[in-house]
């Protein structure tokens, strides 16, 4: 399935680079405002994006290799030492890869599947770049691919979902699935394209929105499933480029979308591992005496960088990409979960807090991500960051109502009502929803709903929304609602042409986002 991306206007380097043309917003959600059965009164979704830290425990996924690179899965809660800025930390809890270990017996083949039946098991998304990668490496990357499944038994030892993305479209040729003949079939079927090639800051700036709207698309789609995620970038990316050559004013914007991505991808426990067969390899990274590392977007930006920030790696010039392939998915079964308190609070926005892992044994290596940006965490409560003027949540709503993924954060079944044409139920996880004391033991939840109808080639036709707030009863346990699901009722017109509805729904307090597609020829994709 192929979707169309949303421009991230955000991005202001887009300005910068080709103008004002290139910045434009994407669409706001339209349609006529409506009520739910429970009464639910319509209105605007906001013009900012705010960004919250709502608790100070900081969780770090670490593998743990020895000398000769092998993975060591035995190690105790003594034998880690965790340094925040060189603060040393408090390690709370450690989990053992054992823990993470999926069940060998249960076969996986939908998201849906994966959040019911394994919600904990390490997963690997594999991303081909169609963006800016030659033919001849895309070519060569799939035989990578190919050698790397050969070498597989019938039944992969990790859920494994495919896709792929070119300048416009993410395309996702096989959700996730434990059949390694499921993946060799979608990618015999996925015909990949040329890249198109052209010159200039405009060509950089679209490259540059193709690639990040990927990994924000990516991490709010995988955001719902708590295990950890591998996703293997096999391509080029977006070019690099020095933005203190940008004026001041982008310089700061740029960074604070490429802060905002980073934590994305790591709160929702994805460690991007990044191979172009054919690339040059970076710089070695700066760090100081103590073998810290600044703040990783300080210098040149490189979509490499981005790898080495989340807990990845970037591997470049390699003929053995099958080989890189299957470490970068060892390495997604094989870590320890940490979690700590930081020591030291700090209430200084926007500060990069570096991490260091190290061992009690000093032959062994911890790869962790490299820190995280602190949003100005303060012993009275979470702190805000307003990127005014981004309309972040514009854009987030736009790329999940044109993506094909499934998000899983809200947790989406949808049943069609027998009877009145174009009635549709949805039904919510409870326990996915923010809720808020509304009086006389009732609860309260605000959502954002949006429907989209496309038909066979992929068009979008229609498109109606509306914010919505749900009602239910509460248990004897403060803020929680007296059932497990929750359910409201859409009225969606849908042309002769359509063939599938897109639902979307996000939590106007914790910001969750799910979004399954219901199939109008009778299948439905959703989340249960």
């Amino acid at each position: 399935m192929r979707t169309s991306r949303p421009v991230l206007g955000s991005l202001l380097l887009s300005a910068a680079l080709s103008g004002p043309a290139f910045a434009q917003q994407p669409p706001a959600p339209h349609g006529p405002s409506a009520t739910t059965s429970s009464g639910v009164q319509a209105g605007a979704t906001p013009d900012s994006f705010t960004l919250q830290l709502k608790a100070q425990a900081v969780v770090l996924d670490v593998v743990v290799t020895n000398a000769k690179g092998e993975i060591v899965t035995n190690l105790g809660k003594d034998d880690f030492q965790v340094l925040e800025d060189k603060v040393p930390q408090v390690i709370r809890t450690l989990d053992s890869p054992a823990s993470h270990a999926p069940a060998k017996d249960i076969p996986i083949h939908s998201t849906a599947e994966l959040d019911r039946l394994e919600p904990n098991a390490p997963v690997t998304l594999i991303v081909l770049d169609e963006i800016n990668t030659p033919f001849g490496d895309e070519a060569f990357a799939r035989d990578s691919l190919k050698k790397f499944l050969d070498r597989q038994g019938e039944t992969l030892q990790q859920p494994t979902l495919l896709g792929a993305v070119d300048l416009t479209h993410f395309m996702l040729l096989h959700d996730y699935t434990t059949s390694r003949q499921d993946i060799l079939s979608a990618l015999d079927h996925h015909f990949a394209a040329y890249p198109w090639h052209m010159d200039g800051a405009s060509w950089k700036a679209d490259q540059f929105n193709a690639s990040f709207a990927s990994l924000i698309e990516i991490a709010e789609a995988t955001r719902g499933h708590s295990g950890h995620k591998s996703l293997i970038w096999v391509g080029r990316g977006f070019p690099p480029f020095d933005p203190t050559t940008l004026p001041e004013q982008f310089n700061e914007g740029l960074k604070q979308v490429i802060e905002s991505c980073t934590d994305a991808l790591t709160d929702a426990r994805v460690a991007l591992y990044t191979l172009d067969p054919a690339g040059i390899s970076m710089a070695p990274e700066e760090v100081d005496a103590d073998g810290f590392v600044g703040d990783p977007f300080g210098g040149q930006i490189d979509f490499n960088v981005m790898a080495e920030a989340t807990g990845g790696h970037a591997f470049f010039g390699r003929n053995d990409v099958d080989k890189l392939i299957a470490a970068s998915a060892r390495d997604g079964a094989g870590f320890y979960t940490l979690t700590y308190a930081p020591a030291v609070a700090r209430t200084d926005a926007k500060e990069f807090r570096s991490i260091r892992v190290v061992m009690k044994d000093p032959s062994l290596h911890a790869a962790t991500r490299q820190g995280y940006y602190s949003r100005g965490v303060s012993a009275s409560g979470p702190a805000k960051v307003v990127l005014k003027g981004q309309n972040r949540q514009i854009f987030d709503l736009g790329l999940a109502a044109q993506s094909v993924l499934v998000y899983d954060a809200v947790h989406i079944d949808v049943q069609r009502v027998a009877g009145p044409s174009g009635q549709f139920r949805l039904v919510l996880n409870s326990a996915d929803l923010a809720w808020h004391e509304a009086g006389a033991r009732k609860l309260d939840a605000k959502i954002t709903v949006i429907a989209e109808t496309f038909d066979s080639k992929g068009n979008a036709l229609d498109l109606t929304s509306k914010l919505s707030t749900l009602q239910v009863g509460e248990a004897s346990v403060p803020n929680t609602p007296d059932s497990a699901t929750v359910s409201l009722f859409d009225n969606i017109p849908t042309k002769p042409s359509a063939t599938r509805i897109r639902f979307v729904v996000r939590d106007e307090t914790n910001r969750k986002i799910g979004a399954v597609n219901f199939d109008l020829n009778g299948v439905n994709k959703g989340t249960r």
